[in-house]
Parts: structure tokens; C-alpha cells; sequence
């Protein structure tokens, strides 16, 4: 979703939804080999839908063998990963026991004993195309031959001839799974139109502009998004924010800062273009995110209440659950005792506020009231304040009241956190930080 973000930082219908099933469970186990250290981590579809960041750890014994039980509606997509290393793959399991043995330092090479071998040899094909779009992305490859290609029906003639190759060699597997690898190929190639659009389209004339969003909706036609299995694909959550994105904000050319806002915008995006189980995961997708970006807006709760009157039974709810839960302790919680809040529109140069405290070390931070990270930091600073005592003064700034003291110190992110000494900065850092490590530079300049 980082499309929309970057503003502010029609098809087949069902009436099945992401409920009603009997749940029963995966049992994997098996033995890991060549970690060098690193954790293991996996994500599994919830009812075909993949579901980007909810990610557990794989628990390894003493002789680093593993067992996990995962409970299960049908035939899942396990996803693994070596943390900060390589993708490792992906399978596709039945409700049962199986067998798998992972080889960290290898990448796409999971084979489960008596699993489900042809639909495997899919995902393998599926997990390649995953990656050739994101190397597209970020500029690391173009298998596609579309990078350099400023001719909007081209491009769309490219991907969607590719992704027509791939989907017949989907073959000889039941009608689900065949039905979701077409979709995710046919995702994965409108994420990649996508990502050409962008780059054409805001520096290109009325002309070329018309072109790319003729091109667009073909595109769209082919990827056909509103088929039940469209969730299934790794590129969904993107997708449909960035279709949201483009007509909201390029197309009617709105704009916004606020989050809340923004979250809205999509929810309301979602309600009136999208249907059933399409639907029902990109609004689910659209709280989730917030939890797990640790943004905890104050408006997603609102939006929980409406998804939970249109989607009661949904699968999603309990990772939803858990997610307005977060939020709300998040947003609900107090500001530290003994840290002082400036909020005065007297103030404007930092000297003022270092004045406020002669002889004294001052610690000032930089934050937003809807900032995630920024509150994050808060039983941080808390703690700090405990540990250093008089040693300095801890002082917090609303960047949203003091905009132009932030533009004059060139405040270009939040958190920031600033030490002053004699009135002079001697530290500066933005972004979340350990509390030992503020502690080191405070006493070092005590």
C-alpha cells in the first residue's frame, strides 16, 4: 500500500464470504537445517486470503526439529521465510499431517513429504512470478521487458501475453487452486502495470496520460480483481489500494494528509466498488495494515464497527479483534507523568525552550499525536525519565502546533529526538530508538 501512503507519508460476484466453514487443522513438522542463526518465519493464507504481515515465528527444538498445528478451513498457502535473509518458499497443504524438512540456505526449494506435488510445482511457478514483479519494483530486474517501455499498450500487451503463458501451464490440479494461481498471475501482472502507470503517467502529457488510462482499464478487465479468489494473490492488498488510490487521488485529484482520512477515503472506496468477499478482505486488509504498520489511527475502530455489521461471521474477525484491541490501548493510554508537553505558540527557536532550563542537558522530542511510532516511544521516554533523573530535562514538541519551528530545523520526520548542551545540539536522530542507547547519550553529555 505504499502508493496510497506516499500521499500522506467489475468481475465475477460471489455470494460465498470468508465464513461459515469447519475448521479443521494442519499438523507440519520436520527438521531445519542451515539457519546460521537466524529465525525462521511464516505466514499462512486465512481461507485463501493472504494476509501480507501476520507473520509467527517457526519454534525450533533443541535438535532443531519443529512441529506446528495450524487450524484450517481447506487447503491453505504456508509461506517461509529466513528473517532478514531469503523467502524460502511456499506450499500448498491439506488438512493432515505432513512432513517437511527446509534447507534455510536455499531459496523455493520446499518439497513436503507426500504433499501435494503438482500443485507445489505451481507455487513454485507462482512464488517466481511474485518475485519478478517485485524486482520490477525495485528496479533489481525486468523479466517483463516492460521497465524502459513508454508505450502504455505495449506494456499491457506484454504482461498480459506473459501472464497468458504462465496460466496455461496451470494444469491438472482442482478447480480452486487452478482458480487461484490464475488470479494471482493475473494480480501480479496489474501490479506490474501498475508500477509502470505511475512512473508514465505523472510525467507524461494529456495525450499519454489518455493512452496509460485506456491501457488501465483493459488492464483491469484482464486482471478481472472481483473474482471470489483474487485475494489468494501476495499483490492483492496492494492492488486494491493502489486501483482505490488511483481514482481518489490521481483520477479526482483529492489529496490528503490525515490518516483517518485517508482510511476512510479507501473504506468508502472498497464499499462502493467492490463486492462480497473481494470486499469484505480489502476492508479487513485495510484495519490489519493499521496494526501491523503500528499507525493505530483513531478512526480505525469506527471502521471495525461498520465492517463488523456488514461481515459478522468473517474469518478475519479474531485477527481483527486483536488488532482494535491494540489500537485502542495504543490511543487510550496516558502521556508519561514528569515529561513536559510545549505546546505554547510563544515558542520558535529551540533556544527558547533550552533557556527554559539553564545548566541543564535538554532532551527534546519531536512527535505527532498521529504518529504510531512517535507513541510507541512514549513508556520509553517514561522509563528514561526514571533512570536519569535531574541529569536532564526531557521536553516534548507537537510538530502539528509548532510547524514552523519544525520547518526552520528542517524537522523532515517524526519522531525526532534532539540533545541540547549549553544551548547547543549536540545529538540528533529520527525514528524509533532503544532507551539504553538515549540513556548512553544523555550521560554522555551530563
Amino acid at each position: 500500500m505504499e502508493f496510497i501512503k506516499s500521499f500522506c507519508l467489475g468481475g465475477i460476484t460471489t455470494t460465498m464470504l470468508l465464513s461459515g466453514c469447519t475448521q479443521k487443522n494442519i499438523t507440519l513438522e520436520g527438521k531445519v537445517t542451515n539457519t546460521s542463526g537466524a529465525p525462521i518465519v511464516y505466514n499462512i493464507t486465512t481461507d485463501g486470503i493472504y494476509l501480507p504481515n501476520k507473520i509467527d515465528t517457526l519454534r525450533l527444538n533443541a535438535d532443531s526439529t519443529y512441529q506446528i498445528t495450524l487450524p484450517v478451513n481447506g487447503n491453505e498457502k504456508l509461506t517461509l521465510f529466513l528473517y532478514g535473509e531469503r523467502n524460502l518458499g511456499s506450499i500448498y497443504l491439506a488438512p493432515g499431517k505432513q512432513t517437511l524438512d527446509i534447507d534455510a540456505s536455499k531459496s523455493n526449494e520446499l518439497n513436503p513429504v507426500d504433499g501435494l506435488t503438482k500443485e507445489n510445482e505451481i507455487l513454485k511457478k507462482l512464488a517466481d512470478l511474485n518475485e519478478n514483479v517485485f524486482n520490477l519494483r525495485a528496479r533489481r530486474g525486468d523479466i517483463f521487458n516492460v521497465g524502459k517501455d513508454t508505450v502504455a499498450s505495449s506494456v499491457y500487451q506484454k504482461l498480459t501475453d506473459y501472464a497468458t503463458t504462465l496460466e496455461n501451464e496451470v494444469a491438472e490440479v482442482d478447480d480452486q487452486l487452478r482458480q487461484r494461481a490464475i488470479q494471482d498471475i493475473r494480480i501480479q501482472a496489474l501490479m506490474a502495470y501498475m508500477n509502470q502507470y505511475f512512473g508514465n503517467y505523472r510525467r507524461g502529457s494529456e495525450t499519454l496520460k489518455k493512452e496509460w488510462d485506456d491501457a488501465y482499464a483493459q488492464m483491469l478487465d484482464f486482471a478481472n480483481v472481483g473474482q471470489a479468489e483474487s485475494v489468494f494473490s501476495p499483490a492483492f492488498a496492494d492492488v486494491v489500494s493502489n486501483m482505490a488510490g488511483i481514482d481518489i487521488f490521481m483520477q479526482h485529484e483529492r489529496r490528503t494528509n490525515d490518516d483517518n482520512e485517508r482510511n476512510q477515503l479507501l473504506f468508502d472506496w472498497y464499499k462502493t466498488n467492490l463486492q462480497g468477499r473481494v470486499q469484505e478482505a480489502a476492508m479487513g486488509l485495510l484495519i490489519l495494515e493499521d496494526e501491523s504498520r503500528e499507525y493505530f489511527a483513531t478512526g480505525i475502530p469506527a471502521l471495525y464497527e461498520e465492517f463488523k455489521t456488514l461481515y459478522p461471521k468473517s474469518v478475519l474477525m479474531p485477527k481483527l479483534e486483536t488488532a482494535i484491541q491494540r489500537n485502542k490501548a495504543f490511543n487510550e493510554a496516558e502521556l508519561p507523568k514528569d515529561i513536559h508537553i510545549l505546546n505554547t505558540d510563544s515558542v520558535r527557536t529551540f533556544k527558547e525552550i533550552t533557556d527554559l532550563y539553564p545548566g541543564k542537558v535538554i532532551f527534546i522530542d519531536v512527535w505527532a499525536t498521529w504518529c504510531g511510532p512517535c507513541k510507541a516511544m512514549h513508556p520509553v521516554l517514561e522509563a528514561l525519565k526514571s533512570e536519569i533523573g535531574d541529569r536532564a530535562r526531557i521536553a516534548k514538541i507537537d510538530v502539528d502546533q509548532h510547524e514552523e519551528l519544525a520547518a526552520k530545523y528542517r524537522i523532515q520526520a517524526v519522531p525526532t529526538f534532539i540533545v541540547f548542551k549549553k544551548g547547543e545540539a549536540v545529538w540528533r536522530h529520527s525514528g524509533v530508538i532503544k532507551g539504553s542507547e538515549l540513556k548512553g547519550v544523555i550521560e554522555q553529555n551530563s
